[in-house]
């Protein structure tokens, strides 16, 4: 695979390359840029399999470089420091990152998904990554499924059910997705939002779709499309305490 790393920072990309050298023999690094503008000439000019892209840039942003780009036709890494909104954008969004410093493990594994994956990032995710990054909101989420990407408002979701290793969206209008995550992973990216409260271990649920609560140890919560979940007994008092009663 041919890459470039796009960094403002010296010593990240001198880590990074010396790092995919070790690990990733795969890998060849065939260019480097330090802002998004000359980024775009990079690409443009080598055209690479792969692009290792720093969020966070002065003047022109990774996220803002790829909207300036005509096509992508390359798999993208992104690579940032802790800042959760960026991270939860790359997460909304279904794409790959490795956190600064980069984890050996981890930089192997992005690689590995790299190769195995088909899927190139598309506009569609680039202008949902900008506007969530411009505004610190976002309404939508991308799920990863077999035949591609399906873009849900959050608004849409009643409920988010555990089934093994996987896990099942549920939206209002009755369309269920399978993804192959765990309901642990959903919950990470949905901790923000404070209209999806994890009920019990087995599933997270969107509080306004909430239908009636019925007492007992824990309880159990009717959603609007009749679902029956039971409450955890020690989340009983938490979630009663999120609506006002009359």
């Amino acid at each position: 695979m041919k890459a470039v790393i796009i960094d403002d920072e010296h010593h990240c990309i001198t880590t990074l390359s010396w790092s995919l050298k070790q690990y990733c023999s795969e890998v060849e690094i065939v260019g480097v840029a330090y802002n998004g503008e000359d980024g775009i000439q990079l690409i443009q000019r080598l055209n690479p399999d792969l692009v290792f892209l720093d969020i966070e840039m002065p003047i022109l942003s990774g996220i803002d470089m790829l909207i300036k780009l005509n096509k992508i036709d390359f798999k993208i890494i992104f690579t940032t420091a802790y800042d959760k909104y960026a991270i939860k954008a790359i997460k909304l969004n279904a794409l790959d990152f490795l956190l600064k410093p980069i984890d050996k493990d981890e930089l192997i594994l992005a690689i590995s998904k790299a190769h195995n994956e088909s899927n190139n990032i598309n506009k569609s995710q680039v202008h949902q990554l900008h506007e969530f990054h411009k505004t610190k909101v976002v309404d939508k989420i991308a799920l990863s499924l077999n035949n591609g990407l399906h873009f849900i408002n959050l608004s849409d979701i009643i409920r988010i059910e555990a089934n093994g290793n996987y896990c099942n969206f549920i939206l209002a209008d009755n369309r269920k997705y399978l993804l192959s995550k765990k309901l642990g992973d959903a919950e990470e990216i949905l901790l923000d939002n404070p209209n999806f409260y994890r009920i019990h271990k087995s599933h997270i649920i969107n509080l306004k779709f909430v239908s009636r609560y019925i007492r007992g140890e824990g309880g159990e919560v009717i959603m609007a499309d009749n679902t029956s979940i039971s409450l955890s007994r020690n989340k009983k008092d938490e979630f009663l305490e999120l609506f006002n009663k009359i």
